[in-house]
């Protein structure tokens, strides 16, 4: 046990001496009312409030059984510590029907009806009794919602902890199916090149092998996003400063594994949030990825436009030359998710075929958006 816990039992115990010899000493010196109980005998309301006073030292680890004997002692003789048995009732007894029922003969015991015949006297000796079986009940129940608000903020941390632990785990997952994937498709694809290209035998398998094994990391890493992933993506707190956007990395990327990239900036340039400069590079990322996987031999025309307070990107393809050589896998989740991202940071996204067979991304941002966020999405 620890020194606080001990000197709070001390205390408690201490407390309930002082209430024990308070309700003897009053028990001693004065008898309640006029008529004795049903055993007329000299001094016996004494030895009636020493037993009933004793009973006390119990009142909190036995209260009915306590209050029980308490009142079957009253019953030989009346004594003051009815009344500390029946606050003791209506705050420590847990079931409320048997505290009822103890309370109602602790009331009756110190009203005597058996012995008072005028109203006033019984309804006042009961109220006497009720008054702090009423203050006892009011203490149990502020006690049970103290230990019921607790509790709640208790659950209440574990969902919390719960749901944050959740939302980290799908900016994780987010975060490789954007990143990883991203670049083991281009890795795969110039794999699928060297394949193509190489004149050596040796090389050639050795590319296909590499084709492979990226293809299967692929698949493996969508399996494990799907597992992962959840509706809602929010990761930690982030505090960055703004920046401008910068893409140069992806487009070189591509054009390094075969793919026509075209970039445009209209209007000036302005620094962006944190979330928003991560949602816009997803969404160039994701764009260049699907034209990687779809539309092979197609030209692609990136445009990064500024307007007031929004970031309008757009990524457009031509029709793909020829049919997919490479594949890829199928059924991720790299729109779904990146719809999710732009609506997190309260922008729109657009994507849809065009009229020449060729396919468009457009996504507005708000630039302004705050650079300090609990909403990263995945």
């Amino acid at each position: 046990m620890s020194l606080r816990a001990w000197a709070a039992t001390r205390r408690s115990f201490g407390f309930d001496v002082l209430v024990s010899a308070i309700a003897i000493a009053l028990g001693a010196d004065l008898r309640m009312g006029s008529h004795w109980g049903l055993v007329d005998w000299p001094y016996l309301h004494q030895a009636s409030a020493v037993v009933a006073g004793t009973l006390l030292l119990n009142r909190r680890r036995a209260p009915f059984g306590s209050g029980v004997a308490i009142c079957a002692v009253s019953l030989v003789h009346p004594t003051q510590a009815l009344f500390f048995a029946a606050y003791a009732a209506g705050a420590y007894v847990e079931d409320r029907r048997r505290a009822g029922a103890l309370i109602t003969a602790l009331v009756l015991t110190a009203a005597q009806p058996w012995h008072h015949s005028a109203p006033p006297d019984i309804i006042g000796s009961a109220g006497l009794a009720l008054v702090p079986a009423l203050l006892g009940l009011y203490v149990a129940a502020r006690r049970r919602l103290r230990l019921d608000r607790a509790d709640r903020a208790e659950r209440e941390r574990e969902l919390l902890f719960e749901q944050v632990r959740m939302r980290e785990r799908a900016r994780i997952a987010g975060e490789m199916h954007d990143v990883i994937t991203h670049r083991v498709s281009l890795m795969v694809l110039q794999a699928g090149a060297l394949r193509t290209r190489a004149r050596d035998e040796d090389v050639r398998a050795r590319a296909e092998e590499l084709r492979l094994v990226g293809c299967k990391a692929l698949e493996e890493l969508r399996g494990l996003v799907a597992v992962t992933r959840s509706e809602q993506q929010v990761g930690s707190v982030v505090a960055a400063p703004r920046a401008v956007l910068d893409v140069s990395d992806l487009v070189a990327d591509s054009r390094s594994a075969g793919v026509s990239v075209e970039v445009i900036t209209l209007g000036e340039p302005h620094a962006t949030s944190p979330v928003v400069g991560r949602a816009a590079y997803r969404v160039v990322q994701e764009a260049l990825t699907n034209v990687h996987k779809h539309a092979p031999g197609a030209l692609v025309d990136v445009r990064l436009h500024y307007v007031g307070d929004e970031v309008q990107i757009t990524v457009r393809n031509s029709a793909p030359t020829r049919a997919a050589d490479i594949a890829l896998g199928a059924g991720g989740s790299g729109l779904l998710g990146l719809r999710k991202r732009v609506e997190l940071v309260a922008g729109t996204l657009r994507t849809g075929p065009l009229p020449d067979g060729g396919y468009e991304l457009l996504a507005v941002l708000p630039a302004g958006a705050s650079t300090t966020t609990t909403g990263d999405p995945a």
